[in-house]
């Protein structure tokens, strides 16, 4: 192995990972913590599809009731930046736009149909865990738009790829009376009155601040393509499972061999352990902007200790 490739080695002496990572799996921590008929357990060493299904068996409706659990130091980046929007519209806009930068797995996009003007939401979930984060998301992109007009806004259509669950007459306190399920997307749709309705919390800015910096973040997210592209979206999944990315286990997940695909790199100007820096500093923006401290954010990307964290973010912001 190349000395450049070992960039592994360096959160060699880590403590227990941390699976499930980030607020989401922390407030339902805190969830099932609260529960007084729960067993507490020490809930950082579980995957967050397992923290849901927890939850989940608590109480079946979980994805539509998590939000109210939420502080605003819980809150995501883009949960605000729906409330600086200047209307409903923006906000969706905004939305479907920086939604990339939250989670590699889910997709947000803007649809323009027979049904009308909506947002359609993608989680590549299984089954319940799926119908789960949909409600999430769900419930609350919904609840800030509420909460930004002060008024009751809610989709005039609403559509889930989930079949109705047992629950299904509370997703009208979210969602409206117009509810399907079993559909090929789930899709929010809204009348234009509510489109057009302004954002009393607006505030241009902010909203400039932070388009500026996620406008930034979202090119470099996207200027990767081809091995360099599949080689970085695979880094960020092995960080957002706690696990240090390597050159040999992305190979063996690409089905190429170390060498090749260190080859594949070279050939379009990289190498893997810049393209690992690009991911780690792009991360590390992203968690600055949460408020984190900086020994949750080395420990999120993947150092074992503050010094390793503060030596490697010297060199790539040199390079990155």
């Amino acid at each position: 192995m190349r000395e450049s490739d070992r960039v592994e080695l360096e959160p060699a002496n880590r403590s227990n990972q941390r699976f499930h990572r980030g607020k989401l799996g922390q407030v339902l921590e805190r969830f099932l913590d609260s529960q007084a008929q729960h067993k507490s357990a020490d809930y950082s060493l579980v995957e967050l599809d397992q923290l849901w299904r927890e939850a989940a068996r608590i109480d079946p409706a979980i994805g539509l009731k998590l939000f109210t659990l939420f502080t605003p130091q819980d809150w995501h980046v883009l949960v605000y930046l729906c409330l600086y929007s200047p209307d409903v519209a923006s906000a969706l806009q905004y939305w479907a736009r920086y939604a990339p930068l939250a989670s590699d797995a889910d997709s947000v996009r803007l649809v323009n149909d027979e049904n009308g003007f909506g947002v359609e939401l993608g989680v590549d979930a299984p089954g319940e865990l799926r119908r789960y984060v949909t409600e999430h998301y769900g419930v609350m992109f919904i609840t800030q738009l509420q909460r930004g007009t002060g008024q009751e806004v809610c989709p005039v259509l609403a559509k889930f790829t989930h079949s109705r669950p047992s629950y299904y007459k509370q997703y009208a306190h979210s969602f409206g009376e117009r509810i399907e399920f079993d559909c090929p997307t789930s899709c929010f749709y809204f009348d234009s009155r509510s489109l057009g309705l302004p954002m009393l919390t607006r505030h241009n800015g902010m909203l400039e601040l932070l388009t500026q910096e996620l406008d930034r973040r979202i090119a470099v997210y996207r200027n990767f393509s081809g091995w360099a592209a599949k080689v970085a979206a695979g880094a960020r999944r092995a960080l957002s499972r706690g696990e240090p990315p390597n050159l040999e286990n992305l190979a063996k997940t690409l089905h190429q061999t170390p060498r090749t695909l260190r080859r594949r790199l070279e050939e379009q100007g990289t190498t893997f352990r810049h393209l690992l820096d690009q991911v780690r500093a792009e991360l590390e923006l992203h968690l600055e902007l949460q408020g984190e401290s900086r020994a949750d954010i080395a420990d999120q990307l993947g150092y074992s200790d503050l010094t390793a964290y503060l030596h490697a973010r010297n060199r790539w912001r040199v390079k990155v």
